[in-house]
């Protein structure tokens, strides 16, 4: 249970841009929280639909809608929102997701029980159909973990969500905002925040992530798999990855991507992407499968 004598304010901060078809639903899981002491900021980045109407027609002063003008830039945006915030917690959720109504109390009870931590994770799953779950976050769907989890994160134990996160703010004062250079900043984010802070993480399925053909990862997947290995190498390059671990994940994002290229039919991009690999990794059987099953695929529809 929570510590009723010391009730930190959490400031929810949502980005938008013609948010119209699932705001108000995002904004009605928030206002459903059972924890009450939060304020919700949104910056619009400049929408051309309805979005700022809906957000205006909820009648609560704990949410404030800042109008940003049009930026495009995810981690800009996200950082006037930290500019904006009053709480001592941060969190976060996207236009077009949902929380389960016991998240915010749930991360705090465990941050009370964890105070070493400097933030929190829960578990979640993806959704195209409200209320049915499509693909989860972990196989495991109780229990927590504390620890320092930035090794794990890259050898993908940890699941890497903003939506599922709840951050102390002196964590980030340690960690700096996010990244405003790039694509790829919320998973750079975490990788950063967790590199300088304990993390403890509820595998309860407490955020669900809406699929569907706008989503930002979705229509952005080339630029962020390149941004992703730079900021990988980056890490190696400033010591903050061992040279086997960077060396594993660089294999692993390139053989992922092959395989993407490879659903889309951009064979000539997947066969690069698995030379990539093989050359990371020049003993590697998968890789040599991976380039004959590209080239094969390639040849055929020459």
């Amino acid at each position: 249970m929570i510590n009723t004598t010391t009730l930190p304010k959490v400031s929810i901060i949502i980005t938008t841009y013609n948010g119209s078809k699932y705001i108000r639903e995002t904004i009605e899981s928030v206002c459903n929280q059972t924890y009450r002491n939060w304020e919700l900021i949104i910056i619009d980045d400049g929408s051309e639909d309805n979005t700022c109407e809906i957000i205006t027609s909820f009648k609560d002063e704990r949410i404030q809608l800042f109008k940003a003008g049009r930026i495009g830039i995810n981690g800009r945006i996200k950082n006037i929102g930290l500019e904006k915030a009053s709480g001592e917690l941060i969190a976060f959720i996207d236009h077009d997701d949902l929380w389960h109504p016991s998240k915010l109390e749930k991360q705090i009870t465990v941050l009370q029980e964890y105070p070493e931590a400097g933030f929190c994770l829960t578990g979640g799953y993806n959704f195209k159909t409200k209320g049915e779950p499509f693909e989860y976050f972990y196989k495991q769907r109780e229990g927590r973990r504390f620890d320092n989890i930035f090794f794990s994160i890259f050898r993908s134990e940890v699941a890497v969500w903003t939506q599922a996160l709840l951050v102390k703010r002196e964590c980030i004062k340690i960690a700096g905002p996010f990244s405003e250079t790039h694509i790829f900043t919320d998973p750079e984010f975490v990788f950063r925040i967790s590199y300088h802070c304990k993390a403890v993480i509820l595998y309860e399925p407490l955020i669900y992530h809406r699929l569907h053909d706008t989503n930002y990862s979705v229509v952005n997947w080339e630029a962020s798999h390149k941004q992703g290995i730079d900021v990988i190498r980056s890490f190696l390059n400033k010591n903050m990855l061992p040279s086997k671990l960077a060396t594993d994940v660089l294999f692993r994002s390139h053989i992922n991507f092959g395989e993407k290229c490879l659903k889309y039919k951009m064979n000539k991009q997947a066969v690069e992407s698995f030379i990539s690999a093989w050359k990371l990794k020049p003993l590697s059987l998968m890789s040599y499968k991976k380039i004959t099953k590209a080239l094969i695929s390639y040849l055929k529809r020459k």
